[in-house]
């Protein structure tokens, strides 16, 4: 009889088993680690990219487009066109329309009436249903999803103050515009507590169609150059500067509108953009001809890219 295979019998043996045993092992783990290796991770879809304007009539596009030239929300603004300049770069472009025509900083942030007449996502009646508290709750849903907020306000503030008289104009915009200043900084306050790590703030300036009246007339020609230098000399800078603070991006509205042109001369370019950007010269109107709206969302897109990029890439 042979002699046994020490490898195949007694303790020899069993320690042989053990290390075929604690190899298998070995191998089983490392294949299971190539195969999460090679595994293709799961897809996650990516939030779109929603652009939520705020603001007064021309946040809506109001145009004297209707019968009897009624002044009318249409989908010529300027938030349509700049959905349609985001998506060239992010095709995933979502708008919603909270704008409402007739507000003004005070409106914004109490409720009240909107004129004409839109469909908004909320009820209007009062703070808790306001445009700035809808707003909040949206921005507050939002989380971390990008999202580019545009706001437009403070011309229907300013427009309560026209009057026939340079001296009654200048008491009125005196008064009215620490109100202004505090609405605006109050509205830009809430919404920037309320906005995500991928929410972009862009908010406008003013801009000024009476100044067209120095071509077409119906107004003192001192009184239309008073409200004027107002507007761009004082009260933009001013809301500029608010919005900056409270970290908001500033598209400058009034000067992309002719704001910052000539109002003297035989061609003066504030008072012929003024004609040819809105409707002032025409019939009589404040809101913005297509013209108009266009250069808005031109600059809104302008001043916003870069950050809407780095928001929507993540």
């Amino acid at each position: 009889m042979s002699a046994p295979d020490p490898w195949t019998a007694g303790p020899r043996r069993a320690l042989a088993l053990a290390v075929l045993v604690l190899a298998g092992v070995a191998l089983a783990v490392l294949g299971l680690a190539q195969d999460r290796r090679t595994q293709a991770p799961p897809v996650v879809a990516a939030a779109p990219l929603q652009v939520v304007s705020l603001g007064d009539s021309l946040s809506r596009g109001v145009q004297p487009v209707g019968a009897g030239g009624a002044a009318v929300a249409t989908d010529r603004g300027y938030p349509p066109r700049l959905t349609r300049l985001l998506r060239a770069r992010h095709p995933d472009v979502r708008l919603v329309e909270a704008g409402c025509g007739g507000a003004d900083v005070g409106t914004l942030l109490r409720g009240g009436r909107c004129a004409p007449r839109a469909p908004v996502p909320y009820a209007g009646d009062g703070p808790s249903s306001s445009q700035v508290a809808w707003a909040v709750r949206e921005l507050r849903s939002r989380g971390d999803a990008p999202t580019l907020v545009t706001l437009d306000v403070g011309g229907n503030d300013l427009l309560r103050c026209l009057r026939p008289d340079r001296r009654a104009l200048e008491r009125c915009l005196a008064a009215q515009r620490p109100g202004l200043e505090r609405g605006l900084r109050a509205i830009a306050r809430r919404l920037r507590a309320a906005a995500g790590p991928r929410t972009v703030l862009v908010g406008a300036t003013v801009h000024d169609p009476f100044v067209g009246l120095l071509r077409v007339g119906g107004a003192p020609r001192d009184v239309v150059l008073a409200l004027h230098r107002a507007i761009h000399d004082r009260t933009n800078p001013r809301l500029a500067r608010i919005l900056r603070r409270e970290g908001w991006l500033v598209a400058d509205l009034g000067r992309a509108l002719g704001g910052g042109g000539t109002t003297s001369g035989r061609d003066p370019t504030a008072v012929r953009a003024a004609c040819e950007l809105t409707w002032m010269c025409a019939v009589g109107d404040v809101h913005l001809q297509d013209a108009g709206y266009a250069r808005a969302a031109r600059l809104f897109d302008r001043v916003s890219r870069s950050a809407v990029d780095r928001a929507v890439g993540g």
